[in-house]
């Protein structure tokens, strides 16, 4: 298995075909399994990328260490060791968040990006979120992970269907080091919702029309991207790739033109 090392990094990644390097970044609390079937998909056309975020999946786990600028400075350093020069990103969720804040540092890198149903450091207008960084540090991370599976941006994925045990399967992976991290509350990461407009490449906005927690905000980060669309999809929460994976497929491929 691939890894990217050095001192006491150790991170996860993996490579599906060849051509123009496109990197897939995963939300939090699931891994580079629950793309799916979408690298292979994307293959055809792309060098497609897919790693597990540090406290995620196959990659290390350090007890703190987990701010937006250490995420973006491992994406760095995946694209430098990979020796990229531009790239393509596809990112959902807290993973959106990521690849706008590397977009925004190092324009030079960026080719395109995709953002499902994105979080944007700095937006806060969310309402009756379970508080899972407390319960992890005052009860334990399994009582956390059971608050965050119940969690209704997860209610569209059936019981019992493949989709939901892949999710499962990630988040019984999930370290949750994320959440129990001592610093995390000292962490000052600078908001990147004013910064918007300094992202110029061009720009994929997908959302589910039920994700009632994500759609205005994908519709803020529309308004203000100077060279971006927003498709909506019918009928669909938040994990759009394992709910309407055809719909998914389909916007990509007009997209990037495969």
């Amino acid at each position: 298995m691939p890894f990217l090392e050095a001192e006491d990094r150790r991170i996860f990644y993996q490579v599906i075909g060849s051509g123009e390097p496109l990197i897939m970044i995963h939300g939090v609390a699931t891994d580079s399994r629950y793309w799916g079937d979408v690298p292979q998909f994307l293959s055809n056309k792309y060098a497609v990328v897919t790693y597990d975020q540090r406290g995620h999946g196959r990659s290390y786990a350090p007890s703190t260490g987990y701010s937006y600028r250490d995420h973006v400075n491992d994406l760095k350093w995946l694209i430098k060791e990979l020796d990229f020069k531009k790239v393509t990103i596809v990112a959902h969720s807290a993973g959106g968040a990521i690849a706008v804040k590397f977009a925004l540092q190092h324009p030079e890198s960026i080719k395109a990006v995709v953002l499902a149903a994105p979080h944007i450091v700095g937006y806060r207008d969310y309402t009756d979120w379970p508080n899972v960084y407390r319960t992890a540090r005052i009860i334990d991370i399994d009582q956390a992970k059971i608050q965050w599976e119940s969690f209704r941006l997860f209610d569209r994925l059936r019981k019992g269907s493949p989709e939901r045990e892949l999710f499962l399967e990630c988040l019984r992976d999930f370290s949750g080091k994320v959440w129990t991290d001592p610093e995390a509350a000292r962490y000052v990461d600078e908001s990147d919702l004013k910064l918007l407009d300094n992202l110029t490449q061009p720009a994929l906005l997908l959302c589910g029309r039920d994700d009632l927690d994500f759609l205005p905000l994908a519709k803020l980060v529309n308004a203000r991207l100077i060279n971006s669309s927003l498709f909506e999809i019918p009928d669909c929460g938040h994990m759009i790739h394992l709910e309407k994976p055809n719909i998914f497929r389909r916007e990509l491929t007009a997209f990037l033109k495969l």
